[in-house]
């Protein structure tokens, strides 16, 4: 029997609706890059997926999906210009209110720029458009849109744990993950249950964008932020 507290969400399509739960986190994920971008979905393994099992998908221009996790979800939103691994990403894990966390990593790469909000505040994410800067050495070209322009920069130092971020990621580092160790870009301890993440130059900007000193974790809480870090490398092979 569903629980009293059973609500719906809406996945990729107006018609599709999937059940919510009180005690889920909802990732409400908008467009305003301008164009279409594709949607995949990933999860760490080992843990439970999302809710209704989204499919691979494109998100119009103007457009939000909102996607909903149960507790111990960890797992991850690839978003780019093209279905590809090292896009873009939206990262998280989720054990109930507080125990939560949320990123915007381009560990792999970059292909959109991405911000992430809870309660009126940008927690994790740059809305700087890198490729603009020229994707080059270490960093390379690896996926090309329709239109013959790059759309996709992987992340030459993704092997190197501790960084630092190359010249093309160094205006995101620490607002996003530019490096597995860029550890300023995850925000554990989330109260908030509704995530929002905006994909465009246009999303709110976050604070930490061109900063190096990094806020510290809260002191009570190491545990649960080294959990955090733990699962996004984990996703990235480290």
């Amino acid at each position: 029997m569903l629980s009293q507290t059973l609500a719906t969400v809406v996945l990729a399509l107006p018609f599709i609706t999937v059940p919510v739960f009180a005690q889920d986190m909802t990732i409400a994920v908008t467009n305003q890059y301008g164009a279409a971008v594709q949607l995949s979905f990933g999860v760490n393994a080992g843990f439970p997926g999302f809710r209704g099992n989204p499919q691979a998908t494109t998100l119009n221009d103007a457009a939000t999906n909102t996607y909903a996790v149960p507790s111990g979800w960890a797992g991850r939103i690839n978003v780019g210009k093209i279905d590809h691994p090292d896009n873009s990403k939206i990262e998280g894990s989720f054990y109930g209110a507080g125990k939560g966390d949320i990123d915007v990593s381009y560990v792999d790469g970059y292909s959109v720029p991405i911000t992430c909000s809870a309660g009126g505040k940008v927690l994790s994410g740059c809305n700087i458009e890198l490729m603009d800067r020229g994707c080059n050495g270490p960093d390379h070209v690896s996926g090309w849109g329709s239109d013959g322009k790059p759309a996709v920069c992987t992340n030459g130092m993704r092997g190197s744990p501790s960084g630092p971020a190359s010249s093309f990621f160094a205006p995101c580092a620490g607002a996003a993950y530019t490096f597995p160790k860029d550890d300023g870009a995850n925000v554990g301890m989330l109260q908030e249950t509704q995530i929002s993440c905006c994909i465009g130059t246009s999303c709110a900007a976050s604070p930490k964008q061109h900063k190096r000193d990094i806020l510290s974790p809260k002191a009570n809480a190491p545990s649960l932020m080294a959990r955090s870090h733990k699962l996004h490398r984990q996703a990235h092979g480290q």
